[in-house]
């Protein structure tokens, strides 16, 4: 979450309404999916810049310019809206090729990219990594979610570092450690959004992240 005038300026942006339709009548009646739509894009905005303790069914309702009691019509309840969230933001990581997953200049780049002020609006400008990892809250099957969304992502990496020098179980151990650094480097980089991660440009931040990750996957092994 981030803090003083910034986070300010966060929560004036996610009080803005929800962006209308193009060509869309004024006053026109939403129909049911444009609604549905809107919920969810103001849940994950909320969800990951906030935390799921930190938001109330109103604020998303109030965000998405609906009724609350359609957060219960559409998803039960705040967990189930939790849970359409996590898995629309499972796509974000899903079908991107193995082959080359675990490149330490391809997962740097990805890094530094989402961390830059512009990336991730439909996120609140959040790495929805932090949605992921910030919060255990939720119920069972959101849980569950959580945790297969992050299997698929350490499993992804492993299957791309796993060969003749490096086993299943060592790639699998790697794969975490390259994922921890990635998840690391985006929870600092939103708790503290002057930190040393802040200029996303700089060559040096580039060269020691790379470093750190061609040593986790081992590039360069025989």
């Amino acid at each position: 979450m981030r803090l003083g005038a910034c986070g300010i300026l966060v929560n004036m942006r996610l009080h803005e309404p929800a962006a209308p339709t193009p060509g869309e009548p004024a006053g026109r009646e939403r129909n049911a999916d444009a609604t549905r739509a809107d919920l969810l894009r103001a849940a994950k905005r909320r969800f990951t810049v906030f935390g799921y303790e930190r938001t109330t069914v109103r604020e998303i309702a109030a965000d998405a310019g609906a009724n609350v009691s359609l957060i219960n019509r559409y998803f039960g309840s705040k967990d189930g809206l939790l849970a359409a969230v996590l898995a629309e933001t499972a796509h974000v990581f899903d079908g991107r090729p193995t082959d080359g997953a675990a490149r330490p200049e391809t997962v740097i780049d990805d890094l530094l990219a989402g961390l830059h002020p512009d990336a991730w609006p439909e996120f609140g400008h959040e790495n929805p990594l932090l949605l992921l990892v910030r919060d255990a809250a939720g119920d069972a099957a959101t849980a569950d979610l959580r945790r297969r969304t992050l299997t698929a992502v350490v499993n992804r990496f492993a299957a791309d570092i796993e060969g003749d020098a490096v086993d299943a179980d060592e790639a699998r151990l790697r794969g975490a450690l390259l994922f921890a650094l990635m998840t690391g480097v985006v929870s600092l980089h939103s708790a503290l959004p002057d930190n040393v991660f802040g200029d996303t440009d700089s060559p040096m931040l580039r060269r020691l992240l790379t470093e750190i990750a061609a040593a986790i996957v081992a590039e360069g092994r025989e």
